[in-house]
């Protein structure tokens, strides 16, 4: 990974307002996070925790 952000969160919620609660509440309330950026996925094409060598 590299680029803008400097890590990268996969947060599993049971919905929105889950996430919500968990952002404002947890991860902006650290006192080292100043920023954060979400990106959602719509529907699941593939899962796996496989990593090919």
């Amino acid at each position: 990974m590299s680029g803008e952000w400097d890590y990268l969160l996969r947060v599993m919620v049971s919905d929105v307002a889950a996430y919500e609660r968990f952002l404002m509440r947890e991860l902006l309330a650290h006192p080292t996070v100043a920023t954060a950026a979400s990106h959602f996925a719509l529907n699941q094409v593939k899962y796996t925790t496989a990593v090919p060598i």
